[in-house]
């Protein structure tokens, strides 16, 4: 198991809620469903690296509603830190 694998694996644990957990060299994304929660991870996040910021992105859905030229999107809040 990688650091990285294992840095993943300790952030899903953590307890607060999210869509996805991305860990890779020194980053770290984590992307939520709302800006509480992003703001929540955070707050976690600036204990132990720094903090870089939270941006409000969108994401393509699952199930596709739409067309293939206008895919349904979801609206995702993204928090980003960096170990140093």
């Amino acid at each position: 198991m990688t650091i990285q694998q294992d840095m993943k694996q300790k952030l899903e644990s953590v307890g607060l809620p999210y869509k996805e957990v991305q860990c890779y060299g020194r980053q770290i994304v984590i992307t939520s469903h709302c800006r509480d929660t992003a703001e929540k991870w955070a707050h976690l996040l600036s204990k132990f690296s720094t903090f870089r910021g939270i941006t409000e992105c969108l994401d393509d859905t699952k199930e596709n509603k739409g067309t293939c030229l206008l895919p349904t999107k979801v609206k995702v809040w993204r928090t980003f830190a960096a170990i140093q």
